[in-house]
């Protein structure tokens, strides 16, 4: 797997605040919460995974890359996405922090599927390990983190309606259309797998 490298997009900065709703502290006590259940592995520099939420039809709110999961909330571990320049792939944003290194696999969803209004990405071995036996879809191909071709991966699966699968080598992502829904969804599949583990 590729060491992490920052993010391979540009970005300006239109504004360095956003305006948020209840949603962001829905999904901020989500955030934690998988990172306490090694969902969203923490490391020295943040965690391993991203969440976001479509904050309007072409703009979406999503954790900062390299954030800490912290269980208040802090707007500066959020940014807002307004915006993508695919010629220069450069994103327009709101907020003091850079966009995670995954705004590539949410804007590309959030684009062309306007019934997805969330989406979960996060890294557990054992869900990569265990996805035939429970039946969880998996992209063709391994793809770098923060590409372009990992968003395509994991568009051409969202696009048949499938909305939990492995990205190949990489980590998983659930997809909504509110933070509770797609979050138990998520925790219906870690059930399983751990029921799994325990019979098997």
């Amino acid at each position: 797997m590729e060491t992490y490298q920052g993010v391979k997009f540009n970005f300006q900065r239109l504004n360095h605040s956003f305006s948020f709703d209840h949603r962001l502290t829905e999904l901020n006590q989500l955030a934690y919460f998988f990172s306490q259940l090694g969902l969203t592995p923490v490391h020295p520099e943040g965690a391993y995974g991203n969440q976001s939420y479509r904050s309007a039809a072409s703009s979406f709110i999503i954790t900062k890359s390299g954030m800490l999961p912290a269980r208040e909330l802090l707007e500066n571990n959020y940014c807002e996405v307004v915006g993508f320049d695919a010629s220069t792939t450069t994103f327009s944003i709101n907020g003091a922090s850079t966009p995670s290194s995954e705004s590539f696999l949410h804007n590309e969803i959030y684009t062309s599927l306007p019934h997805i209004n969330v989406i979960l990405h996060g890294h557990s071995t054992l869900l990569n390990d265990y996805a035939v036996n429970l039946g969880i879809p998996t992209t063709e191909t391994f793809h770098d983190y923060g590409t372009q071709e990992l968003a395509q991966s994991a568009l051409l699966l969202a696009r048949q309606g499938i909305t939990f699968f492995i990205l190949k080598e990489h980590g998983f992502v659930a997809l909504g259309n509110s933070i509770k829904s797609t979050g138990d969804l998520l925790l219906d599949y870690y059930g399983q797998l751990i029921t799994l583990i325990k019979n098997s």
